[in-house]
């Protein structure tokens, strides 16, 4: 029996093939995927700075059902998420289950195949259950809404919940985990945070869904600096990155979330204001994941179950054989050769 299985076979080609369905074997088990979102990553990965390896299976968002498993804990139609990282289960970071910073870790859609195909061999460690009355299009999502959880946690755990329902924040880029992050804090109860972008289609969409994004000039008037006692810098443009700073009150925090698009170079006196400033930065790459401890994906999957719901945010829906004209479509546009506006492309298998 075959499937469909999209690989980046080589920089900005991508190629739809028919595959036999791999087989079952060790502590795993044959995912049948249903919907799985097109992250930024995999435009950059197929059209920009390239993959690690060619052919590659890409996608790492994504939601299935089980087909078959080596354990009695997944019967056959059980619905499950990925999480995408494999860690190594030897390094410190591991042993702490601090697996998002494993030193040596492997990762469906990038490090090896991913999502992008019909079915998907994952490792029972890496799924997750997910209740039947959550939608698939939000279950698919779990991945990105748990990294915005990741960053809403650190703000939290930082600022401390009492101080953080009353201080003020600034978001910086109004993109689809912008939105995700606007959301959660509104669904949390925090309403004192301005989310900025400069892209007129973002900024109606987000006010559809009654997520309300300021244009980016905003930011240029003098009355913005020392203004913010948290920023959250999410475009990755390394000018906002400065801006960040400059924005930052006396003692405040900035969380910086996005892979930066290119280097980044701070002024002297910008970079003196965050020692005048005692201002603190912290990073935040993906989301913690664990079966055990309290984290955060199983704090994802309990927002759903009490109505959050991420695929708001989905602007187009694709099958398969349309990724490879989506992606380049969306890698034109971010690049401003040729404009496409989206927020969030999710693949419907």
């Amino acid at each position: 029996m075959k499937s469909l299985s999209l690989s980046l076979v080589a920089q900005g080609k991508l190629k739809l093939t028919e595959r036999d369905i791999p087989k079952l074997s060790g502590d795993k088990s044959l995912v049948k995927l249903k919907d799985v979102g097109v992250c930024s990553s995999d435009i950059h990965r197929s059209f920009g700075g390239g993959a690690y390896f060619y052919p590659l299976v890409m996608g790492h968002e994504a939601t299935g059902v089980v087909e078959k498993s080596s354990s009695s804990e997944f019967s056959k139609g059980q619905q499950v998420v990925i999480f995408p990282l494999k860690p190594c289960f030897k390094c410190k970071n591991c042993k702490k289950e601090s697996f998002q910073t494993c030193s040596n870790y492997g990762y469906y859609g990038s490090r090896e195949d991913g999502a992008y195909q019909e079915y998907l061999i994952v490792n029972n460690w890496n799924l997750l259950k997910v209740p039947r009355k959550i939608n698939s299009e939000d279950a698919a999502l779990t991945e990105p809404t748990a990294i915005m959880v990741h960053v809403m946690n650190i703000l939290m755990e930082d600022l401390g919940k009492k101080k953080a329902m009353v201080v003020s924040g600034a978001i910086i880029g109004g993109g689809f985990l912008s939105m995700i992050l606007g959301k959660l804090l509104l669904f949390k109860g925090l309403t004192n945070f301005s989310i900025f972008d400069r892209n007129d289609f973002k900024i109606k969409f987000a006010k559809i869904r009654n997520i309300y994004v300021k244009h980016s000039k905003e930011l240029d008037k003098r009355n913005s600096l020392n203004a913010y006692d948290w920023v959250v810098e999410a475009s990755g443009d390394p000018k906002s990155v400065k801006k960040s700073i400059e924005i930052c009150k006396p003692g405040g925090l900035i969380i910086l979330m996005s892979n930066i698009s290119s280097e980044v170079t701070i002024p002297a006196d910008i970079f003196s204001s965050i020692l005048r400033k005692e201002i603190t930065i912290k990073g935040s790459w993906n989301s913690s994941f664990s079966h055990i401890q309290k984290n955060d994906w199983k704090e994802t999957i309990k927002l759903f179950k009490n109505g959050f719901k991420p695929s708001d945010f989905i602007s187009h829906r694709v099958d398969l054989n349309e990724v490879p004209e989506t992606l380049k479509r969306l890698y034109l546009h971010k690049t401003r050769k040729k404009q496409f506006q989206a927020i969030k492309a999710l693949i419907k298998f």
